[in-house]
């Protein structure tokens, strides 16, 4: 009787660690994330990118990997979206001008002087305007990690200072290949020159342009000072980038990594804003330093110029996203 309760109890015992072998939840498969981007390692991006890595990694048990592509190793921005599409890599950095051949809604912040301040445009970001943005890169086939803030973009040439609209007149600069970016800048009178990131620095030492837009911190951690000397602060445009996946990858990803992806995105995007807010301020001093000679202006003429731009493609971007945009006005 005692053998017959040892079996019984022995049995019963296996039962239950077989059980407990099969219910016991399995270990998420590891997975690497190639991340692709134009900027070197001194840009506040790839510090941002690296604490994103950091931060995913810590969230998903150690079973995804973030390896960062910098100085456009993997290709342009636009090779990157495609290649995010076609399974080649699984996230890239890119503007809102560059999602703009995927759906015209990201030409809002192309729209010259439709936010003024950051406490817009965050306000916007983290409100309405944001979901309509993300709701429209997933209909495109992409996730959205995170928003980065790159300032605005102001106007740099070797040719001279912009004072007045008058003399922007005849300059060649560099744009990134969106209709509204280039319009505007044509509007002002330059010449607006549409010219992959990776290849304006040997463009400006050649002459192939006069000078290009960027904001202050992307301007002197990528050195066109060297090639440029006046730096006018038309602050034209928002210079809004985006840190996307494949969403096609994104479904691959077990409930868990997804969640630990879009807490790790979220997270980077305050990290981003406040390193970029901490770079930005003392800038343009290091600019100054290194032989650049910069100049605020009246902004009012250029406004009133570009004006008719904003009226002229509120159909084109969608005007409840042109609306939705102009509402935080004053926020």
């Amino acid at each position: 009787m005692k053998r017959y309760r040892w079996i019984v109890t022995m049995v019963l015992a296996l039962a239950v660690l077989a059980w407990g072998a099969v219910s016991a939840p399995a270990a998420d498969r590891k997975v690497l994330i190639k991340l692709s981007d134009q900027v070197n390692e001194q840009n506040p991006h790839y510090k941002s990118h690296e604490f994103f890595a950091k931060t995913v990694a810590e969230k998903s048990g150690g079973s995804v990997e973030v390896k960062i592509f910098p100085n456009s190793q993997l290709g342009t921005a636009r090779e990157g979206l495609e290649g995010a599409l076609t399974g080649t890599i699984q996230a890239v950095k890119v503007t809102s001008g560059e999602l703009s051949t995927y759906s015209p809604k990201f030409l809002v912040f192309s729209l010259p002087y439709i936010f003024t301040n950051k406490k817009e445009v965050f306000a916007a970001l983290d409100g309405k305007l944001g979901d309509i943005l993300k709701a429209e890169l997933e209909k495109q086939g992409f996730q959205l990690v995170a928003f980065f803030d790159t300032g605005f973009r102001s106007i740099f040439n070797g040719k001279r200072p912009i004072k007045t609209v008058a003399d922007m007149k005849g300059l060649k600069i560099r744009v990134i290949n969106d209709p509204v970016m280039i319009e505007t800048i044509n509007t002002l009178g330059a010449l607006a020159t549409p010219l992959p990131y990776g290849e304006l620095y040997t463009a400006l030492k050649q002459g192939v342009v006069d000078g290009a837009e960027q904001p202050p911190v992307a301007l002197y951690t990528m050195k066109f000072y060297e090639a440029s000397k006046y730096f006018s602060l038309t602050n034209h445009f928002y210079d809004l980038n985006l840190v996307v996946m494949s969403k096609k990858f994104f479904g691959t990803l077990s409930p868990a990594q997804q969640k630990a992806v879009l807490e790790a995105g979220k997270a980077t995007e305050q990290f981003e804003r406040n390193l970029w807010n901490d770079h930005e301020k003392d800038v343009i001093g290091k600019l100054q330093a290194a032989g650049m000679q910069v100049n605020e202006l009246d902004l009012t003429p250029f406004k009133q110029a570009a004006a008719a731009i904003v009226e002229k493609n509120k159909a084109k971007v969608g005007p409840d996203v042109v609306s939705t945009a102009l509402s935080y006005a004053g926020k």
